[in-house]
């Protein structure tokens, strides 16, 4: 009975003395998720006094939600946050964010990252406050796509001031005051990648090799609908270039007004120019749409803001019949 004490108590030694929040997003497309959930919780329990699972069910229903639950009757420190409705991923990530209560915090897709990389990630997020998960995976994908993806990468360094990996993954940690500064913004639309650049805390990447390559894991539409939110929620730039556009747009009128009055003046005999007037009012209306979309774009981002709305909704929050590991440890005091 004493060796079983000693060999008990070495063994909790050997674990590090942290709090370690796991921030979990699941969605409809998501398999074995209570698998991966116990992997993940194996790697915590082996590793730290402290911890807790954070799974936030985005989207989430059925067998597998199910199995999820029965699992708070058998493992400890598992959380589960059922959102109201489907909201994108950053949206969801936040919301796990600000429940989380640990020192560090993870966030963690169980279809691509392994939970054997979540000590090292933890490591390097102990020497910087932001610590990013880039693939060692080539993204591939459509030519279409990946020059899309360069471009708006590039336009992102040049004009909105936020040089992000062009293979970041969401496999990330935070150390705590990091997640504060990073959860005080209260806008409606965020973008955890973007926003990390922009509270002032320093930022490594974490090379790792995820379980399957991240463009599997995004749609062109999602990619599309998230490039416009960052671009017209993080820069004035969109408005910027449309307010040039119309100014050379106007010139360009005026020019050619100028061209049509001295063709009646010098008595120029000139055949109908319906084909002149056709591009004229082609490349005009196609300035005129462009500038439509980007002013309709800010428009639709600032009734958002200004109606104050929460961006996600909690429905549900269950937790395990053991919340803490450690009951003599707790980073709230009464």
């Amino acid at each position: 009975m004493v060796k079983n004490d000693k060999k008990k108590a070495k063994t909790i030694q050997a674990k590090q003395d942290i709090f370690v929040s796991l921030v979990v997003i699941t969605n409809e497309d998501l398999r074995a998720l209570d698998e991966a959930v116990k992997r993940a919780w194996a790697a915590l329990d082996s590793s730290y006094t402290n911890y807790e699972i954070l799974v936030v069910s985005n989207g989430f229903t059925g067998n597998e939600l199910t199995e999820l639950v029965d699992l708070l009757y058998v493992l400890p420190c598992i959380r589960i946050i059922r959102l109201s409705y489907k909201t994108s991923y950053d949206t969801a990530l936040f919301a796990g964010l600000e429940a989380a209560i640990g020192d560090y915090v993870v966030t963690f897709n169980p279809s691509l990252d392994s939970p054997e990389g979540i000590k090292g990630i933890i490591e390097a997020n102990k020497q910087a406050d932001i610590v990013q998960g880039v693939s060692d995976v080539p993204v591939t994908g459509l030519l279409g796509s990946q020059m899309g993806r360069r471009l708006f990468y590039w336009y992102n360094r040049k004009y909105v001031g936020v040089d992000i990996p062009m293979n970041a993954t969401y496999f990330a940690a935070y150390s705590r005051r990091a997640v504060n500064s990073l959860t005080s913004t209260k806008r409606s639309v965020r973008h955890i990648r973007h926003i990390a650049r922009l509270v002032g805390y320093q930022i490594v990447n974490y090379r790792y090799t995820p379980l399957e390559s991240p463009a599997k894991q995004r749609s062109l539409r999602t990619g599309i609908i998230e490039a416009l939110e960052i671009v017209t929620g993080y820069s004035t730039h969109p408005l910027r270039f449309v307010t040039w556009l119309g100014v050379i747009a106007s010139l360009i009128n005026v020019l050619y007004a100028f061209y049509v009055v001295l063709l009646n003046i010098s008595g120029v005999q000139v055949a109908e120019g319906w084909t002149t007037t056709s591009l004229q009012l082609s490349g005009m209306f196609f300035f005129l749409f462009l500038i439509l979309v980007l002013f309709s774009e800010y428009l639709g981002r600032i009734l958002t803001e200004s109606r104050k709305d929460p961006s996600y909704y909690i429905a549900d929050e269950l937790t395990s019949t053991v919340s803490i590991a450690d009951v003599n440890r707790r980073n709230i005091t009464e």
